[in-house]
């Protein structure tokens, strides 16, 4: 699998002005397709992922740190001093996101308390089961035996407060996600929830690029590939029979109503033009029966897009039920909001 696919990015380019990426992600998408190029899959987790959630020193220490230091300093655990960080650097690639000897010791410690803060919530015990997949050369921390993540930490901490242990009343679960990075919330669905199926929306080179590392990740599993199609009863039957699933962001439209009992974006709202931005939250009012799960910048930065919005300007509409509105406990730069979506 190639990780930029032409025929989806040339479908793009001719979809609808609102579906086509905004200025902020032209300049984005160009950069990782390059990275993805130099340095290619094997290296995505120290390429393009260091611009999705995965934080360097400075964005740690500016706008993290002091919330999960105050949350160990509450009840100290001494055993984050014995965290591991053994591939800081690789010598087979100099030119790749790399640490040195202080920036590692201070990433090890933070990646250890942050797992340490997201324990306390993780009824399920997700962080000591789920080892962070070695795919993609991860930054990996080594810690109470498990070999453990920045990523797979924000993912899990993101799974509760999405309300991901509603699956657990039984039946199908259906979640979808616009805009999935490379698929790590996905990943930690896919892998806590036996019961759920997981649909990705997005654009290039993230649609390829979460499709590779998924498709790698879960070999056995029923998977719909990205394809062009323009009629959701033409592709219904496979699309409901595979547990994974891959659309372009134009085809969100071509999905029947009421199909997701979740919804999640998670940091690229903020980055899309306000008219994609409402129209995402309609299409998300169509296609969800359940909640939606949003967590953005509280002012947005994506400055390249003419505009800016902030945490209370987003068109939410008007009878969705909000479960939560908060600044968000780690990253504070960020809002996370939980919103019920009516069934009809």
């Amino acid at each position: 699998m190639k990780i930029e696919n032409t025929k989806s990015a040339v479908t793009e380019n001719s979809a609808p002005r609102v579906y086509q990426p905004s200025p902020f992600w032209e300049e984005l998408a160009a950069k990782g397709s390059h990275q993805l190029k130099q340095y290619g899959f094997k290296n995505f987790k120290r390429t393009v992922n260091m611009k999705y959630f995965n934080w360097n020193i400075l964005g740690i220490v500016r706008h993290q740190l002091l919330p999960v230091l105050a949350n160990w300093l509450v009840q100290p655990d001494r055993s984050v001093f014995s965290a591991k960080f053994n591939n800081y650097k690789d010598s087979l690639y100099p030119d790749i996101k790399s640490f040195n000897v202080i920036s590692a010791i201070v990433y090890k410690l933070y990646v250890a308390m942050l797992f340490n803060y997201v324990a306390k919530l993780d009824t399920l015990g997700l962080l000591s089961r789920l080892n962070e997949p070695l795919v993609g050369n991860p930054f990996v921390i080594s810690f109470k035996g498990i070999e453990t993540s920045q990523d797979i930490c924000n993912s899990v901490h993101e799974f509760y407060q999405s309300g991901g242990l509603e699956a657990l009343d039984g039946g199908t679960w259906n979640v979808l996600e616009i805009g999935a990075g490379y698929g790590r919330v996905g990943d930690v669905f896919l892998r806590a929830l036996p019961n759920t199926t997981y649909t990705v929306v997005d654009i290039q080179p993230a649609l390829s690029l979460s499709e590779e590392y998924l498709t790698v990740l879960f070999p056995e599993e029923k998977i719909f590939h990205y394809r062009e199609f323009t009629c959701y009863e033409d592709i219904s039957d496979e699309f409901e029979m595979s547990r994974i699933r891959f659309l372009s962001a134009s085809q969100i439209a071509l999905l029947p109503s009421k199909t997701f009992n979740q919804v999640i974006n998670i940091s690229s709202l903020h980055e899309m033009t306000f008219e994609q931005i409402s129209n995402y939250l309609k299409e998300i009012d169509r296609i969800c029966r359940g909640t939606f799960y949003t967590k953005q910048w509280r002012v947005s930065r994506a400055q390249t897009n003419g505009f800016t919005i902030k945490e209370d300007q987003y068109p939410i509409p008007s009878d969705w039920i909000c479960r939560y509105h908060n600044r968000h406990p780690i990253q504070q730069m960020f809002f996370e909001a939980l919103y019920e979506v009516p069934a009809q």
